[in-house]
């Protein structure tokens, strides 16, 4: 799974990607910067403990960090065109938004304002889309002289279909709502449209200022219902994730922040992607794959290897929460709570699978 990280300038993008990643940090970023993050995975955790496993291995997600723009001035939009063009090789966004107060960090467009910034954004990500979709409609009306009759009456259904759908995105319904409908959905399955990408917005605060709630609330009244917002003190973040476990936690507890607010992240990301993990379990090792929710048996096993699913015969599925509960996984084999499973089984969270296949 690959994200890409946006915001304007000094916004905390490549601090978010240093506190992830562990990486250095840097004044001016000039190379766009992929790093890999593994994926916290609490039932692979405990399922780990349980087998007393020898190697515990946790799925992965990819961060693209965007190199520095230092042309970037306040007559530019917030939404720069490479970024359009970058948004269509990843499966999702993470947006920051500056809520920091730092004078010697100049804002791009002079205040501080993280409500406009945020309201910028989603204007202009939904002008983007209006405009690929007229775009659409401007070809389709090109050929009606070529067209008979017959053709010219479907063109013009998609037409009417294609219009709907800007009134939609105009509105900021979200893509999966029910305003969609399915005739929606397929006439652009193949068109990028920004209002598809899945979209995690981080509000990039200090430790010792937060958005309190009618602040959240003002904020979400701007994203569509499948866009998750958190609020994380980033900088401070990434001075602990550069400290030892003890000693980031006493910094924590003397600011009271109960926990590392960067893992927060991860199960927002599930979310917006419709994600689950599953995991696959022995004494030698122990794993968590990352899967599209809903996904089957068999789909389950290509994520694995491509001949665990051509030769699939059935796959032997337990919760891991159920599992727990055995001294062994012999006794809960005895007991007769490790299902046998067919190919068409949907795969759940914390399904711990062996799959038997012949090839």
């Amino acid at each position: 799974m690959n994200f890409l990280l946006m915001g304007l300038p000094k916004s905390g993008k490549s601090t978010l990607f240093n506190s992830l990643t562990k990486s250095k940090k840097q004044e001016i970023y000039t190379e766009s910067r992929l790093g890999t993050v593994k994926l916290p995975d609490q039932n692979l955790e405990k399922i780990s403990q349980w087998y007393e496993t020898e190697k515990k291995v946790y799925d992965e997600i990819n961060i693209n960090d965007p190199e520095t723009n230092l042309n970037f001035d306040s007559s530019k939009d917030f939404i720069e065109k490479r970024y359009v063009h970058e948004i269509q090789k990843f499966d999702g966004v993470i947006l920051i938004i500056r809520a920091f107060k730092n004078d010697s960090v100049v804002h791009p467009y002079g205040d501080i304002n993280y409500v406009n910034d945020l309201e910028q954004f989603m204007i202009e990500s939904r002008l983007i889309d209006i405009q690929i979709i007229e775009r659409r409609i401007e070809n389709i009306k090109k050929k009606f002289k070529s067209l008979n009759k017959q053709e010219r009456e479907k063109d013009e259904k998609n037409i009417k279909t294609l219009s709907e759908i800007t009134s939609l995105i105009e509105k900021g319904e979200s893509f999966s709502s029910s305003s969609f409908s399915e005739q929606h959905k397929i006439i652009v399955k193949d068109t990028f449209l920004l209002a598809k990408a899945p979209l995690v917005v981080i509000v990039n605060t200090d430790e010792e200022y937060d958005l309190d709630n009618s602040q959240v609330r003002e904020l979400k009244k701007l994203l569509n219902q499948d866009t998750r917002l958190l609020t994380i003190p980033l900088k401070f973040e990434e001075e602990l994730s550069n400290m030892d476990q003890a000693e980031a936690n006493k910094f924590r507890s003397d600011f009271n922040l109960d926990n590392d607010e960067i893992k927060d992240i991860f199960p927002e990301i599930l979310s917006v992607t419709d994600s689950i993990c599953f995991l696959t379990a022995g004494k030698k090792e122990c794993r968590s794959w990352l899967l599209t929710s809903g996904s089957s048996a068999v789909e389950a096993a290509a994520k694995i290897h491509s001949d665990i699913a051509r030769g699939f015969i059935r796959a032997e599925v337990i919760q891991h929460s159920d599992l727990l509960n055995y001294t062994n996984e012999k006794e809960a084999k005895d007991k007769g709570v490790i299902r046998r499973e067919g190919k068409n089984y949907t795969i759940k969270t914390g399904d711990v699978v062996n799959f038997l296949f012949s090839v």
